[in-house]
């Protein structure tokens, strides 16, 4: 029989109950979370998903992160949603954690080599960074490339990146390429998380997703997170950080104005079917 291949919004749907039971698994253990990335924009301008977007993107801060694990060691939320993560598969090519469900399959159409996953929302992990600008600066510098040869490692040559530019200057890695993928994703997964703890949570001023897309742009004081902010999100209410348009000012500059029709589109390259 073939695979029933889930349409954007069903995916949507399903993206949203696990994130109506994982709202609710932190509400009952006292843990602390915040919309991220384009999710938060969606919850301030759409009050719900941005009508393109493929996924949920959600960010912890490290303590609440760790205990979140411990209290899932068996790498189950429910019955249907499911863990993901390098602690509990070392074959895992990402450095978050992901929550999915069990009754879908998602395969990565760019990566070399298989990798299967059910729809998922992400949730990445808040660090403390530095005080001082040069050494934020080198900090995310450092994961910048780290993360530029973990996806080298891991995805089809020549394919999409980040950015038309990032997808140009992959072609001048090509003679180092054997080396970077002899090296490995996990080495440089390993590194990547050696970056993210540099700077301890609670004695840190400051606060980012280190691996964020922004860059020096994902800082935060860390006094500006909290209290979190009830959002309405399509019918059901998440939280976002006390002070969400300073985030997403650094993030997306005048987030509240569209983008060209050109650029309305999902940017994962997936395919998502029912099992």
């Amino acid at each position: 029989m073939d695979r029933l291949p889930l349409s954007l919004k069903e995916l949507q749907q399903v993206e949203l109950d696990i994130m109506q039971a994982f709202h609710d698994f932190c509400q009952a253990n006292g843990l602390r979370y915040y919309l991220g990335g384009g999710t938060a924009i969606g919850a301030v301008r759409h009050q719900g998903f941005i009508p393109w977007d493929d996924d949920i993107d959600l960010c912890m801060p490290r303590p609440d992160y760790e205990k979140f694990l411990a209290l899932c060691s068996d790498g189950n939320l429910t019955e249907n949603y499911r863990l993901n993560n390098r602690q509990l598969d070392p074959s895992c090519p990402f450095a978050i954690t992901r929550i999915y469900d069990v009754r879908t399959e998602v395969t990565f159409s760019n990566f070399r080599l298989p990798y299967t996953i059910g729809c998922w929302i992400d949730i990445f992990c808040l660090d403390g960074v530095s005080d001082d600008p040069k050494k934020q600066k080198k900090q995310f510098r450092q994961m910048r490339t780290v993360q530029d040869l973990t996806i080298t490692c891991l995805t089809k040559f020549g394919g999409k990146r980040r950015s038309k530019l990032h997808t140009i200057l992959q072609y001048g890695l090509l003679p180092a390429l054997p080396f970077i993928r002899m090296v490995g994703a996990k080495r440089y997964l390993n590194r990547n998380e050696k970056i993210c703890r540099r700077y301890d949570y609670d004695q840190s001023n400051y606060v980012a997703v280190i691996g964020g897309r922004a860059g020096v742009g994902e800082i935060m004081p860390k006094q500006a997170m909290d209290p979190a902010v009830l959002m309405d999100f399509e019918g059901h209410q998440f939280y976002l950080m006390a002070n969400y348009h300073q985030y997403l000012t650094g993030l997306y500059g005048d987030y509240m104005k569209l983008p060209p029709e050109s650029e309305r589109v999902s940017r994962h390259e997936i395919n998502v079917y029912w099992k």
